[in-house]
């Protein structure tokens, strides 16, 4: 957390803790529409906050996307999974010496996430990522469409010469939707079994504890510390649980710690 008061002044290094956290996303907008142009929303969008994203008609070649970099004053024009997006507006950005000039004239979709920015990295293969990654290209695309003017679907994985949709495409759709999926369920199991409140003494060793707001989940019981094992057994973690929950097979007691302690010494 050193290097974040550093990023204020390095576009790059922000687009790249951002890639690595989907999470952090939220920074790299902030900085973006911050110090450029408003965001941009289509007056047609949805009451519900969503983007409408309106099919353009226009089909890229990969060739022709490489014309579109913003040299001596000319449009810039990137793609995010197929979907050519004008990003002119971010000329700072995204034209030549820019932080982002490595996304200019390319779909570089999978560094999106990974953060390698090197040539070899900025593919559309987006093929073989984690969930988290998948929930972060979700984000990135609603961002470009809500900011930039979406113009055109580039030939290649996601469309074919006619622009019409490919197998591809319809795996990657699933892909991401299956990693929300799983999103909603790990948020819902943290709710369900909170993070305990741990601490460490020399003299005394570790202590786990649990109260209304441990683990980041704000609620009205405390719980019980208890070894929470993952349906794998790889994976073990303090978790506080409710009482009528006490009998779940991946709850584990404490060695010496009263079943209904709210806070356990754990073995030296």
């Amino acid at each position: 957390m050193n290097k974040l008061p550093n990023l204020i002044y390095n576009t790059q290094d922000i687009h790249e803790i951002a890639a690595k956290f989907p999470a952090l996303v939220s920074l790299f907008k902030w900085f973006h529409t911050g110090k450029g142009s408003s965001p941009k929303v289509d007056e047609a969008s949805p009451k519900d906050g969503s983007p409408a994203l309106s099919e353009p008609t226009r089909v890229f070649t990969k060739e022709e996307l490489a014309k579109y970099k913003g040299e001596n004053g000319a449009d810039i024009y990137l793609a995010l999974m197929g979907k050519v997006f004008d990003v002119t507006r971010g000329r700072d950005y995204y034209g030549p010496g820019g932080g982002y000039a490595f996304f200019s004239g390319v779909d570089g979709s999978r560094a999106f996430v990974t953060g390698d920015f090197k040539p070899e990295g900025l593919i559309d293969d987006i093929t073989g990522l984690g969930s988290q990654d998948y929930i972060g290209l979700r984000d990135w695309l609603d961002f470009y469409v809500k900011d930039y003017e979406y113009i055109g679907k580039l030939q290649g994985l996601f469309y074919d010469a006619d622009g019409k949709t490919t197998d591809y495409y319809h795996d990657a759709q699933q892909w991401i939707k299956e990693a929300s999926s799983y999103k909603e369920d790990e948020d819902l199991f943290k709710e369900k079994f909170p993070m305990c409140n741990i601490e460490y003494k020399p003299e005394e060793g570790s202590r786990v504890w649990c109260s209304t707001k441990s683990g980041g989940i704000q609620r009205d019981w405390v719980g019980f510390p208890r070894s929470l094992y993952s349906a794998d057994s790889k994976n073990i973690r303090c978790a506080c649980a409710q009482e009528v929950d006490l009998n779940d097979s991946l709850l584990k007691e404490y060695p010496n710690c009263p079943k209904d302690a709210t806070s356990c010494m754990l073995p030296k």
